[in-house]
């Protein structure tokens, strides 16, 4: 979810593939240098979205490098401040301004016709996006990603000093590093409303993730931060009517690291159903 819970693992990814080798492309977006790598052809486009404080070619290196695009295309962009996009002047924005940060990537890019695939903190980018473009959107294949409940539930449901444990990773991500607001963007809830009949699929971890606890966080809490995401995976598959949800079994948060092979599965997967249904 946020770079400090990642960063113990994230310092072991090799620093390779195609992903990273291939040239990245840039678009200016509202004063801000966006950069983005595409691969394949085609009028489809299936778009990467990366979390809180990860630059999108560490989230997805080993999916982009291994997904094998027929007639669609597979894209990935950096939000300003991250990987290959750049942010002169970083300031927190809020979730409708990451929004509208996409929304115009993909006017100037023409991508028309969107399968979105976001990771963790990415879930609700892509939905806020959704929201604002529902033409656009075709699908969204969600990895792992966050619902706008989970901050409270974590909220009441933790003790008061493993509150504080997230309460200072939040503060930190917000001020000091990835300058996105998870409480800002968890107090929403109609920026978030989509087409009841548009296709998700929820992907969920099947291996908890438990970096946190290396802050010392107590046990208990570390239990109620991992069942605490559980539920809100409940309350994503009830965001439309036509949802399938996936237990992604040999996965952590992490899923690239050990299992980008079912994220290509579901994405290819959820490719066929819109052509079915179109």
């Amino acid at each position: 979810m946020f770079k400090y819970l990642l960063a113990l693992h994230i310092a072991l990814l090799p620093l390779m593939t195609s992903a990273q080798e291939r040239e990245h492309l840039s678009v200016e977006v509202n004063g801000k240098n966006i950069g983005y790598v595409c691969k394949g052809t085609g009028e489809l486009t299936i778009l990467l979205v990366a979390g809180m404080g990860l630059n999108v070619q560490s989230t997805y290196k080993n999916t982009f490098r291994n997904i094998d695009p027929a007639n669609y295309k597979v894209c990935m962009y950096d939000r300003a401040g991250y990987g290959m996009s750049t942010y002169g002047d970083p300031k927190v924005r809020t979730m409708s301004e990451l929004a509208d940060e996409l929304t115009t990537l993909t006017e100037k890019l023409e991508w028309n016709k969107v399968v979105l695939v976001p990771h963790s903190f990415g879930g609700l980018v892509a939905r806020a996006f959704t929201n604002q473009k529902p033409e656009v959107v075709k699908g969204i294949v969600f990895v792992d990603a966050a619902h706008e409940s989970w901050y409270q539930d974590m909220k009441s449901s933790m003790s008061r000093e493993g509150w504080k444990t997230m309460e200072w990773i939040m503060d930190w991500e917000r001020n000091h590093h990835s300058f996105e607001d998870f409480e800002e963007a968890s107090s929403h809830t109609s920026i978030y409303s989509i087409p009841s009949d548009l296709p998700i699929t929820v992907m969920s971890r099947g291996i908890p993730h438990v970096s946190i606890r290396q802050t010392k966080m107590s046990y208990k809490d570390v239990d109620t931060y991992t069942k605490s995401w559980d539920r809100s995976q409940e309350k994503l598959r009830a965001i439309t009517r036509n949802a399938e949800a996936v237990t992604m079994m040999y996965a952590s948060h992490l899923f690239d690291e050990s299992d980008p092979w079912i994220v290509i599965e579901h994405i290819e997967k959820m490719i066929s159903k819109i052509e079915n249904e179109t």
